[in-house]
Order: structure tokens, then C-alpha cells, then sequence
């Protein structure tokens, strides 16, 4: 066989050989040798071949079409299997006899990568075996970074899932809970309760006392928030002066405005202590029970949406008020 371009760090692409014939495995082994390639395992069977990728993983996988037991093509099946849940590329090779278009189209519908005629004098194999090596390093380079960007993604969601004054999560931070909330009570029965609560006439104490101390009564807020919940609740800041509660109940019975009675109570009957004294306030509390919904549930926002639309109504109730989230929403 003659040499042929080796491709960048050749002695770090990892290759399989796999064939019943122990005899050409090592012909083609030490040909990858004499080539550059140093990371090179060989195996006389296809579940060989398999449980050396599960110890290791390769980039080139050179296999013979035609085995016993288990075939090329059913091989590449399996190692496909094995890339997509470890996130990695191995570019397959077949060797076979069979030529001809069929030949090709079967191959490449079963994922096969390139296959090229078993011959012992086979000018073709370094080329190829040089191309699958450039092949392979780019596509585990783009699935590292790929994999990379998404972990900064979420890292980045992560940060902007919170809200930099009270340390609380944000209203996406708070559809997110509601939408596993949803899930885990299709999955698991149970019943939740999502609510809104305002700071009333936020704008007016604004005018009076100032930025500073509209800041002082959302961080005091807040912190009696987190005070007065269950600690597996959530709690969240959805606006300026609006926050969001979810709670969660093993019986959806329980998800009654007494459950928010205390918040209530902590937020308007308890004067808040600013720069500017001792100030008092009113806060708004709408809540909805929501029970399994099934396909046809909502999505997060469009609950949340509900519920404050309801905000003003509750204000003037002066109590928890429990509103029902109609049947015919959100079904098209």
C-alpha cells in the first residue's frame, strides 16, 4: 500500500479494527503503524469491538462487512446507539467484497461512513483511513464545543433566571417551576397553587418617598416572603412590584386561599420599616389551584397572565381572592 497524507495527530485518532480474520487485522494494523497511527486495537469480533469502545472510545472504526454472529451493518447500528448517548463521532469504515450501487445505498442507510474493497493490495485504505481521521477530530471538535456552548447557555439562562435586587428567581425562572410543577402532578398526581402578589399602588409610593425607598419595601418584601412559605415553595419577583408563589400539595384540596392567608396577613397588616420611617402598605394576593390539566394544559405564562388580570379585583376584596382557570382556555 502506498503512503499517504497522515492527518493531523494521527498518533492521537483512535482506531478499531475489527475482523474474524486475525490475519488482516494485524496486515492492517501494521500498515496504520507504518502510517503514523499509534492508538490502534484490534478485534475478531464484533462484541469485541463493542466492548472496547464502552472501555475507550475510537474515532475510526475499520470493520469487515461479512462477520459471524453479528455483521458490519449491524455493528454500525449498535455504535451509533453508543455515539448519540456519548455525545462523541466515530466515523465507520466497512471492508467488503460487495461493490456495486445496492451495495453502497445499503451502506450508507445503515450510517456507515465509507467502505472500500477488501483487498490485501488495496491502494485506497490510508487515503481513506487519513480522510476519516480529519472527518472524525472536526466532528468531536464541533460536538465538544457544541456541548460547551450549551453548558455556557444554561449557565447564562441560569444568571438571568434571577432578579438582582432581592436575589429571587425571575418570572422565567418561575414558568420554568410551574411548567415541572405541571409535569410532576400529570406524572404523580397531587395539586398545585400558583399565586401573584402586588405591591399596590407602587407608582404612588414612588412619588412620595423615592427610588430608594420603593427598594427597601420590594427587598423587604421579598424577605417576608421567603419567611412566611414552606421551604420547598417558590417564590419569585414576575415585575417591579409583583411577585410569584407556587405551592405544591399531595391533595389538591389543600391548595385553598388559607394556604396564603399567613402572606397575606404579613404583607398588609406589618408596617415596613424604611429610610423613610415606618411606611404602610397594601398587597394584592390572586391565587388559582390548578389540578392536572392534561394535553391540553396551558402554558406557564398564560396562568401567570391569568391570575394578574385578576390583581385588581383582589385589591378591592382586600382578600386572598381564587380565581378558576376557565376549561376552554388555552385548548385552540
Amino acid at each position: 500500500m502506498s503512503a499517504a497524507r497522515t492527518p493531523i495527530n494521527a498518533d492521537e485518532v483512535p482506531v478499531i479494527v475489527v475482523d474474524d480474520a486475525k490475519f488482516t487485522c494485524e496486515i492492517i494494523r501494521r500498515v496504520l503503524k507504518g502510517a503514523g497511527f499509534y492508538d490502534i486495537r484490534t478485534a475478531n469480533t464484533a462484541q469485541q469491538a463493542l466492548e472496547m469502545m464502552r472501555q475507550r472510545k475510537a474515532s475510526i472504526l475499520l470493520a469487515d462487512w461479512l462477520m459471524p454472529e453479528m455483521d458490519g451493518l449491524t455493528l454500525t447500528k449498535r455504535v451509533r446507539q453508543f455515539d448519540e448517548e456519548s455525545n462523541h463521532y466515530t466515523y465507520i469504515i466497512l471492508l467488503t467484497a460487495k461493490d456495486g450501487l445496492d451495495s453502497l445505498t445499503e451502506a450508507f442507510s445503515h450510517g456507515v461512513d465509507d467502505f472500500i474493497s477488501k483487498s490485501p493490495d488495496n491502494k485506497e485504505l490510508l487515503a481513506r483511513i487519513n480522510a476519516a481521521g480529519r472527518i472524525s477530530q472536526l466532528q468531536n471538535d464541533l460536538l465538544k464545543a457544541n456541548k460547551r456552548l450549551l453548558e455556557l447557555n444554561r449557565q447564562r439562562e441560569e444568571r438571568n433566571s434571577f432578579d438582582a435586587v432581592t436575589g429571587l428567581g425571575n418570572r422565567a425562572y418561575l414558568e420554568r417551576q410551574l411548567d415541572n410543577l405541571m409535569r410532576h402532578m400529570e406524572s404523580r398526581g397531587g395539586g398545585g397553587a400558583c399565586a401573584v402578589i402586588r405591591i399596590n399602588d407602587f407608582e404612588q409610593l414612588r412619588r412620595r418617598h423615592g427610588d430608594r425607598v420603593c427598594a427597601e419595601v420590594i427587598e423587604a418584601t421579598a424577605t417576608r416572603l421567603q419567611q412566611t412559605v414552606r421551604p420547598l415553595d417558590i417564590v419569585a419577583r414576575i415585575g417591579e412590584a409583583e411577585f410569584g408563589l407556587l405551592m405544591h400539595h399531595d391533595d389538591l384540596s389543600r391548595c385553598h386561599p388559607n394556604a396564603f392567608r399567613r402572606i397575606h396577613q404579613a404583607l398588609n397588616l406589618r408596617a415596613y420599616k424604611t429610610s423613610a420611617g415606618f411606611i404602610t402598605v397594601t398587597a394584592a394576593v390572586c391565587m388559582s389551584a390548578i389540578g392536572p390539566l392534561g394535553e391540553q394544559r396551558p402554558a406557564p405564562g398564560e396562568i401567570v397572565d391569568h391570575i394578574q388580570k385578576h390583581l385588581d379585583q383582589a385589591q378591592l376584596a382586600g382578600r386572598v381572592l381564587t380565581v378558576e382557570w376557565p376549561a376552554s382556555a388555552g385548548t385552540g
